[in-house]
This record gives structure tokens, sequence and C-alpha cells, in this order.
């Protein structure tokens, strides 16, 4: 089943408003102005992302925007793009290493201190990985589970 791009921007805001997003550094994209949308706009074409719903902001160079088609980001070099439905799975690139490592025997399992996260890994069928960056913290774990809810709208 296909879903129209008014039912995903309505389950991202509705999962947004469930980790109270948005905050001082996470905004609804159409309510900032236009002169602020163009400056993240200049960076790829909406008719490729769909339409943007929110942007996860870490510094003035940092960002992720998160679409109805794509999730993109902006590491202060490169920007960086997935489709919603290549994602295979989300995790916290500090985690899922952690967990590779205490599987492997290599350290031992303790309790993530969350507030430190701030990259969220993006694993798409085909193998490939892409980093996102958000503010540390809660920022993170709401993308996190924004992003899981779009991958399980996508199966």
């Amino acid at each position: 089943m296909r879903k129209t791009v008014e039912f995903i921007e309505d389950r991202i805001k509705w999962r947004a408003s469930q980790h109270n997003l948005p905050n001082k550094n996470v905004f609804l994209f159409e309510n900032l102005t236009d002169e602020v949308k163009m400056k993240y706009l200049n960076h790829f074409d909406e008719k490729d992302s769909g339409k943007i719903i929110l942007l996860f902001t870490d510094s003035k160079n940092n960002w992720t925007a998160l679409g109805t088609k794509r999730i993109i980001g902006y590491d202060g070099t490169k920007l960086h793009s997935v489709k919603l439905d290549a994602i295979e799975d989300v995790d916290s690139k500090n985690r899922k290493e952690y967990f590779e490592k205490a599987e492997a025997g290599e350290t031992k399992l303790k309790k993530i201190k969350k507030r430190n996260e701030r990259e969220l890994l993006v694993t798409e069928f085909d193998g490939k990985e892409t980093i996102f960056i958000t503010k540390k913290g809660s920022d993170l774990f709401s993308l996190w589970n924004i992003m899981i809810m779009i991958t399980r709208l996508n199966k």
C-alpha cells in the first residue's frame, strides 16, 4: 500500500509531538520564515526530498531535515541523503558500535548515556550506512523513534 504525502506528514508530526517537538533545536519547517527556509532549500530539491517536515539543528553547520520522501543531512562539509523507503535500520552510531564490541567480547555491557549521543546511523537495504547529526541527547532519540516509525510504515 502506497502512503500519501499527507499521511506521512501527519504521522511524522504526530510522532514528533509525542517527543515534545518542536523545541529550541528542532523546528517545524513550515513555521520557519521564507528567508530561513531558503538557507536549507538551496542544498536540495524538494521535488526529490518531498515536503520537508522537521529540521534538526546542532549548529549553524550541522543539520538534518526530514521530508516525506528523504532524510537529508549536512555535516558542515558534505550533504547526505537517503530515501525513506530504502531504509532498513536506524540506530545510534555509538550504540551500534558499542553492542558490536560487546558481542565480540571486547567490552562489558553497561548502560549507555543517551545524553552524549548525537549521530543517527541509517542503514539502507543495500548495506550502505549514512550518519545524520542532531543535538546531543533527546533530539537524537526523538529522530530515532520517528525514523523507526517511518521504516515500519514502508514495510
